[in-house]
């Protein structure tokens, strides 16, 4: 088996902590205050914020329940081996796709700033994810982490060349 990758264990780490904890406080605005989604529609892409007000903030008491479930279940699964964080790295990507979509919901004065505010994020966490996107990641980031360590940032395939 291949070393796995330091930057995308630690990809898998930090991504699967941020999803957990998106998970709680999904959960705390659901429990506190679930019109906080309201300024989403004041950020969406023209076709989806006319969709915003009947269709999500009508029925947003069960789709925060929904997106806290998502979040948690996207959030462990980063940290299970083979197809589990495999599956989490694609509904992250398609998360963060549909986010540049809806925007954060900061409302700003000009295009260009929502772009910066409201879009630029979430291609940059595409970009982020891409090199767990396309590398497979047969371990647990546990395991993963365990070897990184082992290995004391040496490549599994050099570490027998040198000794001798």
């Amino acid at each position: 088996m291949s070393r796995p990758s330091a930057y995308v264990t630690t990809i898998r780490t930090v991504f699967g902590l941020i999803f957990v904890a998106g998970s709680v406080v999904h959960l705390g605005n659901a429990l506190g205050d679930p019109s906080v989604y309201g300024a989403f529609g004041r950020t969406a892409w023209p076709p989806l914020a006319g969709w915003w007000e009947p269709l999500v903030m009508a029925n947003i008491g069960w789709l925060v329940v929904v997106m806290v479930g998502f979040e948690l279940v996207v959030g462990v699964s980063a940290w299970l081996p083979r197809r589990w964080n495999r599956l989490s790295v694609l509904a992250m990507t398609v998360f963060f796709v549909f986010l540049v979509f809806l925007g954060y919901g900061f409302p700003v004065d000009a295009w260009y700033r929502d772009l910066l505010v409201n879009r630029f994020g979430s291609v940059v966490m595409i970009a982020v994810v891409l090199p767990w996107l396309l590398r497979p990641q047969p371990l647990s980031v546990p395991a993963a982490w365990r070897t990184l360590v082992r290995s004391g940032g040496r490549r599994a395939d050099d570490a027998g060349s040198r000794e001798g």
